[in-house]
């Protein structure tokens, strides 16, 4: 008897249709706007498991992320991360920034993403372009860059994850110059930020993992769709207190019945 084991091929998808949560649809909505707006958009995706990578590009689910504490997270300490970061650009569909990304560059970026990509992002700057990094870890000479900044949560919404992409989208409908960063756009941004920010303040209890699962459990049944990042936020709205890996760890392992 012959038993064919030749494993099936894993089905992909595309990398924008892959990538789920309130972030990306904030990405989505980034790329429209920037669309409206007159500019010629290619976006791209900065994965810890593929490298840089066309949004439309498509590859099989996949987990792997830059971010610590997490189960996924590959090199998180900072020479291995850009190690990592290195290799991934070499994979086929990959590329650097310097070479693959037009003359106006807009960077949406995690700090923990950025520290993997210095050395990408040090050779994006010497490249030279109308650039503007939104986020990162830390300012690189020739990168003009605006920090996240939590105070703006609550004139912008959304949660912590989507507050760059958020500012990305405010920054672009701001601009009073064609280009995409000029001293002019940043001295109006630093004019407003400090007219609307306000200093997030937490009143929150604590909750053992039981409690957590009573809380779940109808959560899900309500919206078998959400994710654990949006049920975290619905509890921690509530006045419940608890860390996001723990959360996430407590909703996968909560069912909707018993």
């Amino acid at each position: 008897t012959l038993i064919d084991v030749t494993p099936a091929p894993c089905p992909e998808s595309a990398l924008i249709e892959l990538y789920q949560g309130e972030a990306w649809q904030q990405a989505r909505g980034l790329a429209d706007d920037a669309v409206r707006l007159g500019f010629d958009v290619h976006l791209r995706v900065a994965s810890a498991g593929l490298g840089l990578r066309e949004a439309n590009s498509k590859a099989p689910a996949y987990a792997a992320t830059f971010a610590g504490g997490h189960p996924d997270t590959v090199a998180a300490v900072g020479p291995d991360s850009k190690s990592w970061w290195k290799a991934l650009l070499e994979l086929q569909g990959s590329g650097s920034l310097a070479e693959t990304a037009g003359k106006t560059v807009l960077l949406v970026l995690s700090e923990s993403y950025a520290r993997a990509m210095e050395d990408d992002l040090h050779a994006l700057a010497e490249r030279g372009g109308d650039l503007l990094l939104i986020g990162g870890a830390k300012t690189i000479h020739g990168l003009p860059r605006l920090p996240a900044d939590m105070g703006l949560r609550r004139h912008l919404g959304g949660t912590a994850s989507s507050i760059t992409l958020r500012m990305a989208r405010r920054w672009l409908a701001s601009r009073r110059t064609p280009n995409l960063y000029s001293d002019t756009n940043a001295a109006r941004w630093d004019k407003w930020a400090a007219s609307v920010s306000e200093l997030e303040r937490y009143d929150r209890s604590p909750a053992s993992d039981a409690e957590l699962r009573k809380m779940i459990k109808p959560l899900k049944a309500a919206d078998p769709t959400l994710s654990a990042t949006r049920a975290l936020r619905v509890l921690r709205d509530s006045g419940v207190a608890c860390e996001q890996k723990r959360f996430a760890e407590l909703f996968r392992s909560t069912g909707m019945t018993g």
